[in-house]
């Protein structure tokens, strides 16, 4: 990813490219742990708006607010989304589908062809001793933490959520259906928007201890519609550790693994009473 400015830059006016959309954000994202959600709406509506015309107003470097205008669309879309089918797993390739669109669109490398990209795909998968290779103890590794992750997470969930199933049983179709959209649209989705682009690109302008910090911050924000503390301060905890994990390894591959099947085993074996370790 190209990133055309240097660390020195972050001075007035180039800091209100990060304050203004964290801080919209964060106004949008409290208006939602209340229950007010046109408040939040309308507030990462805004922070979209301001993302565009600050940049150009200002002549500044758009890459910062492309970042977080890519979080307020996600909210945007999750909020918008109408109530088609009582299982609301089959919303969300709805809402991440766009987000890894837009999100493709803003790292394309315009001199590639489509089959380079397929290229560049594989080499994550890759076994080689790279850095930003797929190494054989990847997967082993990214499903103990998930598991380990996924317990914490079912623990601190389950004081405020009675039911965290997202499928009605255990069945191999089921399971099946919820691994793909958990880890190619959710676990995949995300860490696009918050490993690969904005943690990448904070990185260029604050450097890695405070990218972490902001994008982690802005990672438990986005998940205040569960209206507990306590949880969005394990998602900040989370975050932090898989921000680490992309900024050693260079693996995209693997931080969505692991942020997918966390999800998986969340929302499918736990709630079934499977899997638990505490």
């Amino acid at each position: 990813m190209d990133v055309r400015f240097k660390r020195e830059s972050i001075q007035l006016p180039a800091a209100l490219s990060i304050i203004i959309p964290f801080g919209m954000i964060a106004i949008g994202e409290a208006l939602l742990f209340n229950g007010n959600l046109e408040g939040s709406a309308a507030a990462h509506a805004l922070n979209i708006l301001l993302s565009i015309l600050i940049p150009i107003l200002l002549k500044q470097n758009p890459l910062i607010w492309q970042a977080f205008s890519l979080v307020s669309l996600m909210r945007v879309l999750n909020l918008a989304m109408p109530t088609f089918h009582e299982l609301t797993l089959l919303w969300m390739p709805l809402i991440y589908g766009p987000i890894l669109l837009v999100g493709f669109l803003m790292v394309r490398d315009e001199t590639k062809r489509p089959l380079e990209y397929v290229y560049d795909l594989a080499r994550f998968f890759r076994m080689s001793p790279s850095a930003t290779g797929w190494k054989l103890y990847y997967l082993p590794f990214a499903l103990i933490v998930a598991v380990v992750a996924a317990n914490i997470e079912f623990i601190v969930l389950s004081q405020t959520i009675t039911d965290l199933r997202l499928i009605p049983e255990l069945s191999p179709e089921y399971l099946a259906l919820l691994m793909m959209v958990m880890v190619f649209f959710v676990g995949l989705g995300e860490e696009v928007v918050f490993r690969y682009i904005l943690q990448t690109r904070l990185q260029a302008m604050v450097g890695i201890g405070a990218s972490l910090i902001i994008t982690s911050l802005t990672f438990a924000f986005m998940h205040s519609g569960y209206t507990s503390l306590i949880y969005m301060a394990y998602v900040f905890g989370i975050s932090m550790i898989l921000g680490l994990l992309y900024d050693r390894t260079k693996s995209l591959a693997l931080v969505a693994l692991i942020h997918g099947m966390l999800n998986f085993f969340l929302f499918s074996f736990l709630p079934f009473g499977q899997l638990l370790l505490f």
